[in-house]
């Protein structure tokens, strides 16, 4: 599944929001949504299920989330038949947390997990970055991973101690910064645009060229 979203809902920072979680936003019509986006986000002011016939009738089968004004009964929503729904005040962080978590449960298990042009086949294992392939040691590759399946998002250096080293202390070694390093040796090297970046004082991320995009295994 690609990290485009069909967006019918007009809310200041989840466009940022969204970007910070690998997600791209793109404007949802009444009579033609987007054909590459796999989950949709809209307002719902008034009877739920006459918006998600109003929805269904364009043709639209995908996840579906609703953001319900205030007081809004979300077991409404969801008996009306929408994926996922949430009553107002929210936040533009929540919204976008929510979509992503709706196209994680999306993706098929072993599924390939693609990144621009960095592929990650989590069956085999293997790594490839536009069609050459990765050779990674084991830690490197619990390293890469991690980072993609949290691609956009800044993950800290504590976060990655513990989900890939397992320690829940610091060590006060430099051994993920020495990691990180290598990895980026390994996958940015000898390419224009680099996927793995520093923010200084915050943590690594691997930011989504192209979004990101489940694809069944061949």
């Amino acid at each position: 599944m690609t990290g485009i979203v069909a967006c019918a809902l007009v809310m200041p920072r989840l466009a940022e929001a969204a970007r910070a979680r690998g997600l791209r936003l793109v404007p949802m019509t009444a009579d033609r949504p987007h054909p590459r986006a796999r989950v949709a986000v809209m307002g719902c002011d008034d009877d739920p299920r006459a918006r998600l016939t109003q929805v269904r009738a364009t043709g639209w089968r995908r996840p579906l989330l609703l953001v319900l004004p205030r007081g809004g009964c979300v077991t409404r929503a969801l008996d009306a038949g929408a994926d996922d729904a949430v009553a107002r005040p929210v936040s533009a962080e929540e919204i976008a947390a929510r979509i992503a978590a709706r196209l994680r449960a999306g993706a098929e298990p072993g599924a390939p997990l693609q990144i621009g042009d960095l592929a990650i086949d989590t069956v085999e294992r293997r790594v490839t970055r536009g069609g050459r392939a990765v050779p990674l040691l084991p830690r490197e590759y619990q390293l890469l991973l991690y980072l993609a399946r949290n691609a956009g998002r800044c993950v800290g250096r504590d976060e990655l101690l513990e989900a890939v080293w397992g320690l829940r202390f610091d060590p006060g070694t430099n051994v993920v910064t020495v990691h990180v390093s290598r990895l980026r040796a390994r996958i940015d090297r000898g390419f224009p645009v680099p996927l793995i970046e520093t923010e200084k004082g915050r943590g690594y991320r691997l930011s989504p060229d192209q979004g990101i995009s489940w694809t069944s295994a061949t």
